[in-house]
């Protein structure tokens, strides 16, 4: 039996480990989400401007303008809008696609978890955050924490958690523009831990130097959520850990049958050796429906992307993958482990292996897993 990974929820920290499909405990659904009341003040500000270039070294010369000036750079580039996850590099992601730089940046001194309604805009934060208060946006930010508790999130919609569940947010939660980065951490710290656990919108973000990078877990019943044009690479490992690039642990739909999940246009590398894959879909937590995987690049080991009936919790009717490409790897590109739902993704679409030298880089089919 090949291993898979499990999510464990203990007080709040997200641990990653690597069991047989049937050996982790279920945790409890949580019924409800509320509101954490805060009397921190909000830290917000326009991100800094772009400093001029640097000083070219002394055995260079800086190329001069008509008038003998040094000519600048050109700017940085983002990704055109609507750029698959195949176009996708770490110039064209993150704060290096708008032209910043994590230390370049003020750091951040607001609290930890930021009130309902704060915006944090250019900003070098060191701590890890809690957004459960909802109706939060970070944008052209740097989280990069200088501390954190081992296989504990760097960023969480979770709020106050007991009996092996956590409470939910229940406004939404936008991070976008911005780097989320474990590099200051060490590897036996983040080897369990994810950049991002819970339920939000991620856009355009550059994720680096954690064990797993986006992880939709513990996602309520209401909310909608979405992952669209990051670059999830350099996950680390240590110890028993394996890794995820993205995960999808429930998305159940029993009280709004109209949200969705969104993976779109992503590029997400898992490669530390120790690979779960790409994108792992797994009920661990719950039910998942109404999920689609478009226009992705999924890069690494294990399989690249995986679909799991399992825990007694089923995944739905609506499950679509749609032009993404795989890099392929040992295990292969894709694989479904239904046990006993009867059938497999809805739509199964011009899902192909990465070929940079093809038009729309498409090189082989993908076969229907």
């Amino acid at each position: 039996m090949k291993l898979r990974l499990a999510v464990l929820l203990t007080g709040g920290v997200l641990s990653l480990a690597a069991c047989a499909p049937t050996q982790a405990g279920q945790p409890t659904p949580v019924a409800g989400s509320t509101i954490a009341t805060s009397t921190s003040t909000t830290e917000s500000s326009p991100p800094p401007s772009s400093s001029s270039s640097p000083a070219p070294s002394s055995s260079t010369t800086a190329p001069q303008s008509a008038t003998n000036g040094p000519v600048k750079p050109p700017a940085a580039q983002p990704a055109p809008a609507g750029s698959p996850g195949w176009k996708l590099t770490q110039s064209n992601t993150g704060l290096a696609a708008v032209g910043l730089s994590c230390d370049a940046l003020p750091v951040y001194t607001g609290p930890a978890s930021p009130a309902a309604g704060t915006v944090i805009s250019g900003k070098r934060i060191e701590q890890p955050l809690v957004l459960f208060a909802g109706n939060i946006t970070v944008e052209k930010s740097c989280i990069r924490p200088l501390k954190l508790g081992e296989a504990a999130p760097l960023v969480t919609t979770n709020g106050p958690c007991g009996n092996n569940s956590c409470q939910v947010t229940s406004a939404p939660v936008t991070i976008r523009d911005s780097n989320i980065d474990g590099s200051k951490l060490s590897a036996s710290t983040i080897a369990k831990s994810c950049a991002f656990l819970g339920i939000g919108t991620l856009q355009r973000n550059y994720i680096t130097g954690m064990g797993s990078g986006i992880c939709f877990y513990n996602t309520g019943s209401s909310l909608s959520g979405l992952a669209e044009g990051n670059y999830v690479r350099g996950l680390r490992t240590a110890g028993d850990a394996h890794n995820d690039g993205a995960t999808v642990r429930d998305f159940p739909l029993t009280r709004n049958p109209g949200r969705t999940l969104t993976f779109r246009n992503n590029r997400i590398d898992c490669s530390t050796g120790q690979d779960t894959g790409a994108l792992f879909i797994q009920t661990y937590g719950g039910d998942i429906d109404n999920v689609t995987v478009e226009g992705n690049l999924l890069e690494g080991g294990g399989y690249q992307l995986g679909l799991e009936s399992s825990h007694g919790n089923q995944y739905g009717r609506n499950m679509k993958s749609i032009n993404n490409r795989f890099t392929g790897s040992g295990w292969g590109a894709a694989y479904v482990t239904a046990n006993g739902v009867g059938y497999k993704w809805a739509v199964w679409q011009d899902n192909h292996l990465l070929d940079p030298n093809a038009p729309d880089a498409k090189g082989k089919p993908a076969g229907t897993p």
